[in-house]
């Protein structure tokens, strides 16, 4: 009888499982409502039985979560575009290896990722985290596979499942989501490595004062081995003086195989095996969750090697917003500069607002209007000879 009672528990257990994205807790099964036989069929000792078998049942099985963002995109740039769009649909699984030991795995099935698609273009899936974390304690954790890297907060603080906006700065797909000397795409900001990471001085209100991460990756595109001997370092500090402020830096060091040829003044040719480049973000985040949330980011990307230079592109991003219940106006201005591709549509000033209705925790809904704002130089090479651009979005977000 017991085990008849812990595999029905089970089966209901596993339809209502559910696990947020990856800056976001998971739901705790353990915690819901469960209905148990009464006293009057089943023994109290028999029913205590089955709820332990359940739970030991329920820690062994993988988690199973995910999201899908879908909506409508209007852009007119160049000639224009309007279009229905599947812009993101992730399956994330976790599971428990061991009591301190964990494995997560997220899918990516719209992959844009340049040279990707198949021969009729469609987007294909993409392994976007395969990773296993080890916590001895807090303060020390260990984490190898193919995870996310922390630079900025963008792309490790913050999913498109907890975003403010439907899209992220140019910081985040130009800085941290791209080699600019290995290759000019978004690689989803994904590496493949070990990273130690600790939360430290934790505080009475339930945060840590300081918190730290140090890994050492590939410097490749995701799911691929290293082009070179060089690896990147990147190293992230992040200070919370207050509960809901905090400010972080995130610098990042790598040597990567440009596909560009290289002479020097003299004609001489030079290996592009080894390029250096630099890269740093930095900036703050106030987030009261039911009222203030105002985020900016300042970031460079710096490459040079025997004096030709490779990158220079500098970004900055602010990000105003308040939480009136379930909905959250937001304004952002973004402002990004490419030094060597001057005539590039990167280049510009923007303007988003937006509003963010969140009727209940599975389903969030948001409606953008972007205007970007181009140099004379970039409007007449790259846009018609119009000085603006205008982007409207309107997406829901479903998580399951």
């Amino acid at each position: 009888m017991k085990k008849i009672f812990a595999i029905m528990a089970c089966c209901a257990a596993a339809t209502t499982m559910y696990a947020s994205d990856v800056t976001e807790s998971s739901y705790d099964v353990l915690n819901a409502p469960m209905e148990t036989p009464s006293s009057a069929s089943v023994p109290a000792s028999s029913a205590a039985g089955a709820t332990e078998d359940w739970k030991s049942q329920l820690s062994k099985m993988v988690k199973v979560s995910g999201y899908l963002q879908a909506g409508y995109n209007y852009n007119s740039l160049g000639s224009g575009s309007s279009s229905f769009q599947a812009k993101r649909l992730r399956l994330i699984l976790d599971g428990q290896v061991c009591k301190n030991g964990s494995v997560r795995v997220q899918i990516e099935a719209f992959n844009g990722i340049a040279g990707s698609t198949n021969g009729n273009g469609q987007k294909n899936i993409q392994v976007m985290d395969a990773f296993f974390t080890y916590k001895f304690n807090p303060a020390f954790q260990v984490r190898v596979g193919q995870f996310y890297t922390p630079v900025g907060y963008e792309n490790y603080d913050i999913s498109p499942a907890t975003l403010e906006t439907v899209d992220f700065s140019n910081i985040c797909y130009r800085m941290a989501c791209r080699n600019a000397i290995g290759y000019d795409f978004v690689d989803y900001g994904r590496d493949l490595g070990i990273m130690l990471m600790g939360d430290l001085l934790p505080s009475a209100e339930g945060f840590n004062y300081l918190s730290y991460n140090f890994a050492v990756t590939n410097g490749q595109l995701p799911c691929k081995d290293d082009n070179n001997k060089s690896k990147d370092i990147i190293a992230a500090l992040t200070v919370r003086p207050l509960k809901y402020f905090n400010v972080k830096a995130a610098y990042n060091y790598g040597e990567y195989q440009t596909n560009k040829d290289l002479e020097n003044e003299e004609g001489e040719e030079i290996p592009g095996k080894y390029c250096p480049m630099h890269r740093f973000v930095g900036g703050f985040w106030y987030n009261n969750p039911t009222g203030l949330d105002v985020r900016a980011e300042y970031g460079y990307l710096r490459g040079k090697t025997e004096g030709i230079s490779l990158a220079h592109e500098t970004g900055f991003y602010a990000l105003a917003g308040y939480h009136f219940g379930k909905f959250l106006p937001v304004v952002r201005y973004d402002m990004y500069h490419d030094s060597l591709n001057k005539l590039s549509l990167n280049n510009y000033d923007r303007v988003l607002l937006g509003c963010t209705w969140e009727p209940f925790g599975n389903l969030k809904v948001q409606l953008n209007y972007m205007l970007s704002m181009y140099g004379k130089d970039v409007r007449e090479a790259s846009n018609n000879g119009k000085s603006t651009s205008s982007q409207l979005q309107l997406m829901g977000l479903f998580k399951f």
